[in-house]
């Protein structure tokens, strides 16, 4: 039975045309006989090439924990000092009182040695150079600087034990 060929099939026929075609495709109807047998073909190599590496093995299991515990490792070395943290929030505080007036006068030094050169006589109206000025007393000052920066251009501060001037 010959199968129906068109380019243009009706839509009512296809699903005929096409099982005629998948029966003859699955009775072998299609082609010729079969030719004979060819000759044979060259050998292959005797031995393909390597396959590609397997995936690796999962770890095995961890030893026993009872063996002895090795010697502690050295201890590492200091690290640098950090960064001054910055200035609390808030204002300065007020100042504190004024202390009381020390007493008045003042002592002085003791009067300096006369002057190593010789009078010269009494001229017409002139005096000879006077002798150098004598030590004077000692005077205490107390400066108690800031512990931390006070950002003022070139004022002291107290940086752990460390007088620094502020860069401000």
């Amino acid at each position: 039975m010959a199968i129906l060929s068109s380019r243009n099939y009706d839509r009512n026929m296809i699903g005929n045309v096409l099982k005629q075609v998948v029966d003859a495709v699955n009775a072998g109807n299609i082609g010729g006989p079969t030719g004979p047998t060819g000759a044979a073909g060259p050998t292959g190599p005797s031995q393909g090439a390597t396959g590609p590496t397997g995936a690796a093995g999962v770890t095995g299991p961890t030893g026993s924990a009872i063996g002895a515990q090795g010697p502690a490792g050295p201890v590492g070395a200091q690290g640098a000092t950090g960064a001054t943290g910055p200035t609390g929030p808030g204002a300065t505080g007020p100042a504190g009182a004024i202390g009381a007036t020390g007493p008045s006068p003042g002592s002085t030094g003791p009067t300096g040695p006369t002057g190593a050169g010789v009078t010269g006589p009494t001229g017409a109206g002139f005096t000879g150079p006077a002798g150098p000025t004598g030590p004077t007393g000692t005077v205490a000052i107390v400066v108690v600087p800031p512990t931390s920066d006070p950002r003022v251009s070139g004022q002291v501060w107290n940086n752990a034990g460390v007088l620094t001037v502020s860069a401000g």
